[in-house]
């Protein structure tokens, strides 16, 4: 493997579960590093495929530890399906399953989300689905009425599971596989990780800017950078916790932390 620095790159691309946090334990040694490669230089640039947060309180919790963070530089898949829908279809009526900052970030988007009775009587233009861990029969059956109507089929992503301080919850990718089940559909756009969409947002007003992808999956994270075309660095913070015997060619270096990177 080759050797990587951070500071060899303009621009890192950089996952919050199993790379910042996990659960609510923060993972000091790789803050402590993305707060020395910004202190020198390096544009810190938020992505991941949680989607129950908005980008304000992201925003907002980065600068809590240390990091230069606004909505500008942190890009949610909630944020990236919001903003597919709304290129496609402006104004869309959409039916959400998934928590808070997916309802907001598709409000903020312009689209129109309608309630379960609605998107029961089918009435709802497009289906996203993110992690919801309120997750009901409700909330299934009402999003199936309108898939099966016809309706736009976005997944927010399709993590099959979230890293916790103490194990593995399910991911939004349970609800999405419940839906595909009910309806015989599987999505018709997944937004974030391992889409290039996602990525792309990212890099807006970027070009030319040489980027790291750095993330804890080989499945989202890096699969992201091999299909964007770029870097990729793997920590063994969060989901992966061993260095794997094959790699993706995107991966350049495998290390347990990112001070090990600077």
């Amino acid at each position: 493997m080759a050797d990587v620095s951070l500071l060899d790159y303009d621009v890192l691309l950089v996952d919050f579960d199993g790379v910042l946090w996990l659960g609510s334990r923060i993972i000091e040694e790789n803050v402590k590093a993305l707060r020395e490669a910004a202190r020198r230089g390096v544009e810190l640039v938020f992505v991941s495929n949680n989607s129950t947060r908005t980008r304000r309180y992201y925003a907002w919790r980065l600068r809590q530890l240390g990091l230069p963070a606004s909505e500008d530089n942190v890009v949610t898949s909630g944020f990236a399906a919001a903003t597919w829908v709304s290129e496609r279809a402006p104004g869309a009526r959409v039916y959400v399953v998934g928590e808070e900052g997916l309802v907001v970030e598709c409000h903020l988007a312009g689209l129109n989300v309608v309630d379960a009775e609605t998107a029961r009587k089918g009435l709802a233009e497009a289906v996203i689905v993110g992690l919801d861990r309120l997750f009901t029969y409700t909330k299934l059956a009402a999003a199936l009425r309108s898939l099966l109507a016809g309706a736009l089929f976005v997944a927010a992503n399709e993590d099959h599971v979230l890293p916790r301080e103490d194990g593995f919850d399910p991911g939004a990718g349970a609800m999405v596989a419940a839906l595909s089940r009910a309806s015989g559909r599987e999505p018709d756009f997944v937004a974030g990780k391992p889409s290039p969409y996602i990525a792309s947002l990212a890099l807006r007003g970027r070009r030319g800017a040489r980027a790291l992808v750095i993330g804890d999956r080989l499945d989202t994270d890096m699969e992201m950078a091999r299909r964007a075309g770029l870097d990729g660095l793997l920590v063994l913070t969060g989901v992966t916790r061993e260095p794997p015997e094959r790699l993706p060619e995107a991966v350049k270096a495998v290390v347990n932390n990112l001070i090990e990177a600077l």
